[in-house]
């Protein structure tokens, strides 16, 4: 299991705790703090509180084989001055797995699944479009088959039909392989199809968490979410309910005193109005 115990940034995250469940969601505006979620993960930024894998601290020896990850502009995730072929074949090696010929193959056979075509191993990641290679990293990071696959916002340089195909994408992965996806992302329409347990973050804090969250939002934050009537300004408070200044709900009490989760039919919701 992955397992988030208190995870906190001073002023970007606050106390995240979640134990990953099978295909969970993160969803959010892009400066709700998933980002940091991601980057704690991989030991790329410092962080208070604890992420674990199956109880003990995640190493580098588990990167790519038991945990990977999709970043939001996938051309980070590729060395430009090699052809996508050698990605597959570095990360097969270093991690003893397969030769660099059965590398090959294999990569061949995922692509093949999502219904691309072998040349693009013989490809430069810039003559790619966003969306190949979008799909390219999706391969590469279910590639050793990881237990969990962490996928940032799939938005970048993408146009809404874009986006529909790597939705599609994931799900034809999910049919040959095992991973649990991670998914983080602002749109609550990826997130509903992706995701059966989903959490909401705010400005770093987690306001609500649940199954049939985007369907049925509790909270005022994510009812403003998924309705898309979001305020522009999205100030915060730091002493009562995070979301108290944007809320049409909001009360006195909201701007004053931090509300506690408040558990409404299984699901965790943190609002003074329940």
């Amino acid at each position: 299991m992955l397992e988030y115990k208190c995870v906190s940034i001073k002023g970007k995250l606050n106390c995240f705790c979640l134990s990953v469940r099978e295909d969970s969601g993160i969803l959010g505006e892009r400066d709700s703090g998933k980002d940091l979620i991601i980057k704690s993960t991989f030991n790329l930024i410092k962080y208070d509180g604890e992420i674990l894998l199956h109880g003990r601290k995640i190493s580098k020896e588990d990167f790519w084989t038991k945990v990977s990850s999709v970043l939001y502009n996938p051309f980070d995730m590729f060395d430009p001055i090699y052809d996508i072929a050698s990605h597959f074949v570095e990360i097969a090696v270093s991690h003893s797995v397969y030769s660099s010929d059965v590398a090959v193959e294999v990569a061949k056979d995922l692509l093949k699944s999502i219904g691309e075509s072998e040349d693009v191993l013989y490809s430069y990641p810039s003559k790619l479009t966003p969306l190949r290679l979008k799909k390219v990293a999706l391969v590469l990071a279910s590639f050793l088959n990881p237990e969990y696959i962490l996928i940032d916002d799939i938005e970048y340089g993408l146009s809404e039909i874009g986006r529909g195909v790597i939705v599609n994408t994931l799900l034809d992965l999910k049919s040959i392989i095992n991973s649990n996806y991670v998914v983080f992302d602002n749109d609550p329409a990826v997130i509903s199809r992706l995701s059966s347990y989903v959490v909401v973050l705010y400005k770093g804090d987690i306001l609500e968490e649940g199954e049939n969250v985007v369907e049925y939002p509790f909270h005022p934050y994510t009812i403003d979410l998924v309705s898309k009537s979001l305020s522009d300004e999205n100030k915060v408070n730091e002493r009562g309910c995070s979301y108290s200044y944007n809320c049409r709900f909001s009360t006195l009490k909201c701007r004053e005193v931090k509300p506690n989760y408040v558990n409404v039919g299984g699901r965790l919701v943190k609002c003074h109005g329940f």
